[in-house]
């Protein structure tokens, strides 16, 4: 991919509110939601979509509306801001070790009528979710075994015997068995299509394997879920997967361009700013580490600068470093107009939403709405 396309980078800039906002092209949005859709349509497999990228009510349910069979959240007040944004099928990609941590969002979920899927990789999470699970019997609850393939943060070892022991001790307390998720993080620091495509494949083997050691012993409804933007997009969904849950594609960002998973003319998010002063080193721009993140690339990749900045007539500037409430940038004989607007396209798009309570949606006449970060804030 080139990255200094100007044909690719230029983008019309609106001086219509105050700098800095985080911007979300509806047009690209659209096209990022329905092509993921579509090639989980094709693969004929149930698309659950992880909101941690977006954190927004109102993307979730667009995803909703073109297929999606559900939600996954990272964090129980995150259900809780989804629920009561009217999502009904959430599964919670975190591992549960306390009881109390989760007695809200089953509360929220018995009242609201929603289908609540956890997951567990040791017995202690089994003990605290079964607490949780009297606490509160009215919840529609299924637990899911979460498997490592690869990124070695949570989850089983699939060569393990710790699936089965998990799957009987769920059974032990009368917990309904979801089947087998899993996460190849691991793929974003891959580098490439064809090494990310390796990793699909890999997950695939050791998911299916350990799902039919499973029927083996029993377990004959164990449904299998992946879920990474990457593995994704760079290779066809394996058989015998039933769901996928990417999170990064409704937005995407620099990190998916330089793993060739996304084109500059495909990233929805960015963040508009304004010079606010020029000197023989430096234009500086109004968003800082509080605006951008400091994130450099989620899972292994590790860019250079903080992202890159274009103004109206495609020019390019890299965010060479940030302090709280500044940018950055270099430029070469070329410096931005004091008091002009610029674009800043980030490395990580999820660490920027976090940041703001707030995004506007931008379509394709000019015209914008303000739309809430629905789980700003959501961290426990």
């Amino acid at each position: 991919m080139d990255m200094n396309s100007e044909a690719n980078w230029q983008r019309p800039l609106f001086d219509d509110r105050l700098t800095p906002y985080i911007e979300i092209d509806a047009q690209r949005l659209e096209h990022n939601l329905q092509r993921m859709q579509k090639r989980a349509n094709e693969a004929g497999v149930a698309l659950r979509p992880h909101i941690k990228t977006h954190k927004s009510v109102w993307i979730a349910r667009r995803q909703r509306e073109l297929g999606a069979k559900g939600i996954t959240v990272s964090k129980p007040s995150e259900g809780i801001s989804f629920i009561r944004g009217g999502e009904r099928d959430l599964l919670l990609a975190y591992p549960v070790v306390q009881a109390k941590s989760i007695t809200e969002l089953l509360r929220q979920a018995a009242y609201h009528c929603a289908k609540i899927t956890l997951i567990a990789d040791a017995l202690h999470g089994v003990t605290a979710i079964a607490e949780a699970q009297r606490l509160q019997p009215d919840c529609e609850l299924a637990v899911a075994i979460k498997v490592d393939v690869g990124l070695h943060r949570v989850g089983v070892n699939p060569d393990s015997d710790d699936a089965l022991i998990l799957a009987q001790a769920l059974k032990k307390e009368s917990l309904p068995f979801a089947g087998l998720v899993s996460h190849a993080g691991h793929a974003y620091g891959a580098g490439n299509l064809s090494a990310i495509s390796v990793i699909a494949g890999q997950e695939a083997q050791l998911m299916q394997s350990l799902q039919h050691r499973l029927h083996e012993a029993g377990f004959n409804f164990c449904p299998v879920s992946v879920g990474s933007t990457p593995t994704a997009l760079a290779a066809q969904v394996p058989p015998g997967i039933d769901e996928i849950r990417p999170g990064n594609y409704a937005l995407l960002d620099l990190t998916a361009c330089r793993l060739g998973l996304s084109q500059v003319d495909e990233l929805a998010l960015s963040v508009i700013t304004r010079v606010v002063a020029v000197n023989e080193h430096f234009a500086i721009v109004d968003a800082g580490s509080k605006m951008l993140s400091s994130d450099k690339g989620p899972h292994g990749t590790n860019a250079s600068g903080f992202g890159v900045a274009v103004d109206e007539h495609g020019n390019t500037f890299d965010v060479s470093k940030l302090s709280e409430e500044h940018g950055f940038l270099i430029y070469q004989g070329n410096a931005p107009r004091i008091g002009s607007l610029l674009r800043i396209f980030p490395n990580h798009s999820c660490a920027v939403m976090a940041q703001s309570d707030s995004f506007v949606l931008r379509h394709a006449d000019g015209h914008a709405e303000t739309e809430p970060v629905s789980a700003r804030g959501n961290f426990n």
